[in-house]
């Protein structure tokens, strides 16, 4: 039986650590960090550059760097989700969320590394915005990873999801309303036509994502939820006629496939049995074409 492991308990989300020196207004404050391993440092403003550790608040505008073994989970207000790999930096530009209405609007800029979007409820009514050096791509109700390569340019991937769209630094733009595809963009800002995920290239993304064995304390869900979400994803088939693939492949997407694509081992145990009811289906449903 394959089992998903939560890195981080209910607990740690209501658990929020202040740090000297930084401000603690709650209008500030993005999300909480879910996983923090090993150093993972974060400047806001003029502030003294602080170490990350798990349960810190994570605020807007603060920049924040992976080292050579870094990982960082971040559980935003809204219930999205951000994975850092090694060697990444990003800045959290913009944060807005109003828990009544379920809005608000995210920008985040991306310098270098490889990180993965788990949309929550603001890319459910609008596009999170990740800006980068060569263009800014937004995410509307998915998943989405995006890689920055060493020659400056970046590798973007739709997982799944309602539409990503592209703006690159020379005016070039595409938007791809199905999930499955990536598209590269240069360091001098041509996209690439977009072209059905290669798995090996998924794989190579999510592998910097990775994090060490024993790292944090696991938590396991139900087998009742795994078997439900085995049987419903094994009785899907590829229907050429109607265009029902899964974004990695001919094969019915696996429970271990959806655990790595969701990255379902640091996402909160209350909230599990939603993301399998509502993205397992969408990923099995999804066409294919842009």
């Amino acid at each position: 039986m394959n089992r998903f492991h939560l890195l981080a308990s209910a607990s740690l989300l209501t658990f929020i650590v202040g740090q000297p020196g930084y401000a603690q207004d709650a209008a500030e404050v993005a999300g909480s960090a879910m996983v923090a391993i090993p150093s993972i440092q974060a400047v806001l403003g003029e502030s003294a550059p602080r170490t990350i550790a798990i349960g810190n608040e994570i605020f807007r505008n603060e920049n924040i760097t992976t080292g050579p073994e870094g990982h960082l989970h971040i559980l935003f207000r809204d219930e999205s989700n951000m994975t850092l790999g090694p060697n990444a930096s990003i800045t959290i530009d913009e944060y807005v969320y109003d828990p009544v209405s379920g809005t608000g609007t995210m920008v985040v800029q991306q310098a270098a590394g490889v990180m993965r979007f788990i949309g929550g409820a603001i890319s459910k009514s609008g596009s999170v915005n990740i800006a980068t050096v060569v263009g800014t791509i937004g995410v509307r109700g998915g998943v989405a990873l995006v890689r920055v390569l060493e020659g400056g340019g970046i590798q973007a991937f739709f997982v799944f999801g309602d539409q990503m769209t592209v703006d690159s630094i020379n005016g070039d733009s595409i938007a791809i309303d199905t999930a499955g595809f990536s598209f590269n963009i240069s360091a001098d800002g041509e996209i690439s036509p977009p072209a059905e995920i290669n798995p090996s290239d998924l794989g190579d993304a999510l592998g910097a994502l990775e994090t060490p064995t024993g790292s944090a304390t696991a938590v396991n869900v139900p087998d009742a939820v795994l078997n439900n979400l085995q049987d419903r994803l094994e009785q899907q088939t590829v229907d050429p006629d109607t265009g029902l693939v899964d974004p990695l492949g001919d094969e019915p997407i696996t429970v271990r496939e959806l655990e790595t694509i969701l990255g379902t081992d640091v996402l909160e145990e209350e909230a599990i049995q939603e993301v399998f009811e509502e993205q397992a289906e969408e990923i099995v449903e999804s066409g294919s074409g842009v």
